[in-house]
This record gives C-alpha cells, structure tokens and sequence, in this order.
C-alpha cells in the first residue's frame, strides 16, 4: 500500500511540473501607434495593433487589431527594470537608416522590459 502511494504521488507531481508551462500565459495589450515602424522585418503601419509577449518562446507577437492577423513577429530579451513601481507602458523606436524600429517594449505593471532582438536601443 505504501509503495503504491509513493508511486501515486510521485506520477501526480510530475503531471503537475509538467503542465506548468503550460498555464504559461502571454501578456498582451491594444497598442495605437501614429507612425509607420519595424518590427524585425516586417514594416508595421500606423494604427492599432495587439503586442503580446510570450515569455516562454521570447516571441514579441503584432497582431492587426480587427482581423487578429499576424503582422510581424521578432525574438526579444527580457530584462527587469530598474526603480519602483508603478510602472507605464514603455514603447522605444530608434531611427535605423530614415525608419523608425521597434526596440523595446515594456507593458504597464509589468517589472520586465523586453529588448527586440537585432536592434540597438538608443539611451535616453
């Protein structure tokens, strides 16, 4: 009976570690941007789009708000801000060569920043 428990319990805790990830969830918000810009390689114009940052895959997702189209998709790096709470969007394009690049993106509340892979964020 008791190696029969042990067992049980052994298996109901790998099913839990290994559904974690799964509860992974992607942040996400409505974003309206007034300039035409670049994501990765694709060039994004203006208007309103959904941001969404999976933290698993490190994937920035630009989805077209009405039809829920994939626009433009980069890897990015996450890092922790510095300073206290609370936190706002923060939305940084660089001129790259006559464009404006997406660099970085951080959403409000959120402790992390997330760098675009590929771009070089100007200091401000």
């Amino acid at each position: 009976m008791k190696k029969m428990t042990t067992r049980f319990a052994t298996a109901l805790l790998l099913c839990v570690l290994c559904a974690a990830p799964a509860f992974a969830k992607a942040k996400s918000r409505v974003i309206t941007v007034g300039q035409d810009f670049v994501v990765g390689s694709a060039t994004v114009k203006a208007g309103t789009y959904i941001f969404s940052i999976d933290d698993a895959t490190n994937e920035l997702t630009v989805l077209a708000k009405k039809t829920k189209e994939v626009v433009a998709r980069a890897e990015t790096r996450a890092q922790t801000r510095s300073g206290k709470g609370p936190f706002r969007l923060d939305f940084q394009l660089v001129e790259n060569n006559g464009t404006q690049t997406l660099a970085s993106i951080a959403f409000e509340g959120d402790k992390n920043s997330y760098t675009l892979a590929g771009s070089s964020a100007a200091a401000r």
